[in-house]
C-alpha cells in the first residue's frame, strides 16, 4: 500500500484513499420517551449505526426484523411491555440480540441485558454496537 502511494506521488498522480468498510449496524430502538429515543439515536448514529426508531410496542411489533443486528427496548412502552415486544421479535428472528434500556427498578422476563436510565446510556450503546459482531 505504501509502495503504491510513493509510486503514485513520484509519477505525479494522487492515490485514492483506501476505505475499509465496517459492517453496518441496524439497531431497533423502541422507547415511548422522545428524550430517551433521541439520546440513544444520537449516540448510535455518531458511531455509524442505522437506527430504526419506534415510539410504541405496536410500532415495534410492526417493524420487520430483516437486517436488524439488535434491538434496544424500554420496558414500559405505554401501550405494552418491552419484554413482550422482545418475545415477538425473537419469534420472528430467534438469534436477534435484545437488551433493555429502562428506568424500571425490577425487570422480569428480560431476554437480554438490562441497562438503567439515564446512567447506563453509554453501556447500552456499546452493547448495541458490539451485538451480533460474531
Amino acid at each position: 500500500m505504501e509502495r503504491a502511494r510513493v509510486a503514485a506521488r513520484f509519477c505525479g498522480v494522487r492515490a485514492a484513499p483506501v476505505l475499509y468498510a465496517r459492517p453496518m449496524r441496524r439497531v431497533l430502538v423502541c422507547d415511548d420517551s422522545p428524550v430517551a429515543r433521541a439520546a440513544v439515536e444520537k449516540k448510535l448514529r455518531a458511531h455509524g449505526a442505522d437506527v430504526v426508531l419506534c415510539a410504541s410496542a405496536a410500532e415495534a411489533r410492526a417493524t420487520t426484523t430483516d437486517g436488524l443486528t439488535c434491538a434496544l427496548l424500554d420496558v414500559d412502552l405505554g401501550d405494552g411491555l418491552g419484554t413482550d415486544v422482545a418475545a415477538a421479535l425473537r419469534r420472528a428472528a430467534p438469534a436477534l440480540p435484545v437488551a433493555f434500556f429502562t428506568s424500571e427498578p425490577d425487570v422480569t422476563n428480560a431476554l437480554g441485558p438490562v441497562f438503567r436510565k439515564p446512567d447506563g446510556l453509554d453501556a447500552a450503546v456499546a452493547w448495541a454496537l458490539a451485538a451480533g459482531a460474531g
